[in-house]
């Protein structure tokens, strides 16, 4: 962390505060001797009252004076002038892009409006510093996701440059390149709707819709890939209706169901349920692929997050985040339920359509 240190330019204030102060003085004693003379010219106070000897009480009143006046000068530079100018450092730093500057102030010390000043400040600083880790690995993890396939592709493009190449191994190739091709076109797809809800207002597109039916179409969307692992669904969903962005949520319940038939096992079974609880619905889907682990558990809604280091599943990490981004836009709660070996159980709870609109008109 950086130490703030005060310019040479902190004079300016103390100087200007001093001449103030001086000012305020030569006033004061300016008044105070036109009415003194006006108190003798109308009699009220004896002419020959300053003809005593009160040069030693003056000269005392002097030094007390400039005793006081530099006192308090010595007072604000310490409480005020310099705090300002560290917080004035610390401004600067911050814009210069030094996330790690802070704002030190002996508790006690200084004003209450100062002290929360530093307070707020760090707690700033501290964010944009978190801001930017996350920019950064962001940035990183997209490089390496953009990058992989890319090398990929130009890596079989130019072995299919040998006219010599076998057509089965030239057809193997051309697979690859246009496996690696829709991992690009996912990954692009899903960045670009991740900056979509990043803007996204919750009050556009709400509708009241049948959350059951959307988990339905979302099922037999998904059909194809269960079907091509023979995997068996069991379902139980109650009629249900929400108040939220149909096409937003379309997402979730697409992205979690593609995570659930992704990790289940050929063979497996995949349980989804629509059910209503008090006064909300709650769709659970429960695979039995592997499970995870703690760790995983823990950045399971990280961009680029993959708790399958080896990449040897379909995906970038973005799905899960995805989600996550819609629902938090929903004001509704995602719980994951998972150890290793014993699969997955991902329940979200999303308010119902009743008991929402009741609230918005309580409001």
């Amino acid at each position: 962390m950086r130490t703030l240190r005060s310019p040479a330019s902190k004079l300016s204030l103390f100087l200007l505060l001093s001449i103030n102060l001086f000012l305020i003085i030569l006033v004061i004693l300016t008044v105070f001797g036109i009415a003194s003379a006006a108190l003798i010219r109308f009699g009220w106070v004896p002419a020959n009252f300053y003809e005593r000897p009160v040069v030693g009480p003056l000269f005392f009143a002097c030094v007390v004076s400039l005793f006081i006046g530099f006192s308090t000068l010595i007072m604000i530079d310490s409480v005020l002038i310099k705090p300002m100018h560290r917080m004035i450092d610390a401004v600067n730093e911050l814009a210069k892009g030094n996330f790690g500057t802070r704002i030190r102030l002996a508790k006690g010390s200084h004003s209450l409006e100062i002290n929360e000043f530093a307070r707020s400040y760090n707690k700033a600083a501290e964010e944009l510093g978190s801001v930017e880790l996350l920019r950064k690995d962001f940035i990183n993890n997209f490089s390496h996701e953009f990058k992989t396939p890319i090398i990929s592709i130009k890596g079989f493009a130019e072995l299919l440059q040998d006219p010599e190449l076998p057509q089965a191994e030239r057809d193997e190739y051309l697979e690859i390149m246009i496996s690696e091709s829709d991992r690009l076109a996912r990954l692009a797809a899903n960045i670009l709707e991740l900056s979509k809800i990043d803007s996204q207002k919750i009050g556009s597109g709400m509708t009241v819709f049948s959350v059951s039916e959307q988990v339905r179409r979302a099922i037999l969307m998904a059909e194809s890939k269960g079907a091509a692992k023979s995997l068996a669904f069991e379902l139980e969903i109650d009629e249900v209706a929400v108040l939220g962005n149909p096409d937003l949520l379309k997402h979730a319940w697409v992205n979690i169901l593609d995570n659930a038939i992704k990790f289940s096992p050929d063979g497996g079974t995949l349980a989804i349920s629509v059910r209503r609880t008090e006064q909300s619905a709650q769709i659970r889907i429960r695979d039995e692929g592997p499970g995870m682990d703690e760790t995983t558990l823990r950045h399971v809604f990280d961009q680029f997050y993959q708790g399958d280091t080896s990449h040897a599943s379909e995906g970038n990490g973005l799905g899960m985040a995805l989600v996550k981004k819609v629902l938090t836009l929903h004001g509704a709660r995602i719980d994951i339920d998972s150890a290793p070996g014993e699969g997955t159980t991902v329940t979200v709870t999303l308010a119902e359509a009743e008991a929402t609109l009741g609230k918005n008109e309580a409001l």
